[in-house]
């Protein structure tokens, strides 16, 4: 496995190897240690549960935002009870999920696409609505003359 080893690295691991003395170490294990106290700062840590309660929804984040930001750091943690505690903008997700815990991560996803899909229809729902009524409001009856200094035909 040793003589593998220059093979996998890098161009930072390459150097801090060439730049060892000759016989520093006398197994494989020594060296293996060394590797790892060298570049153990340079690692991405896997994150803890303080990381994930952290994770709070944003005013007017779409909820499949927050789903999303709340699953990456999910998969770097085995925790799942602070995806509620990160809920404070999505009072019906968050009062649901306190009355029916759900028991695994997958049934806590389920739960949380599912009103977000939810939401994503409401406010198209609205959106056409809104769209609807300003359509059906009459034309304005204003006295206004065209291009020509005419009364408009609309207006009289």
């Amino acid at each position: 496995m040793a003589n593998y080893f220059p093979i996998v690295l890098d161009q930072a691991g390459h150097q801090w190897l060439l730049g060892l003395p000759k016989n520093l170490f006398d197994s494989w294990e020594e060296l293996r240690q060394a590797f790892i106290d060298n570049f153990i700062a340079t690692c991405e840590q896997p994150g803890n549960k303080y990381d994930l309660e952290r994770i709070r929804d944003r005013k007017n984040e779409p909820l499949h935002d927050y789903i999303r930001r709340f699953s990456d750091m999910r998969l770097k943690i085995p925790k799942i009870s602070a995806f509620i505690k990160g809920l404070r903008f999505h009072e019906a997700l968050w009062s649901k999920l306190l009355r029916k815990r759900p028991n695994t991560v997958a049934e806590l996803l389920v739960a949380a696409k599912n009103y977000a899909d939810a939401d994503d229809v409401e406010k198209l729902i609205r959106e056409d609505v809104r769209g609807t009524q300003q359509n059906e409001q009459p034309p304005r009856r204003d006295n206004t003359r065209d291009n020509c200094g005419c009364f408009d035909n609309h207006s009289l």
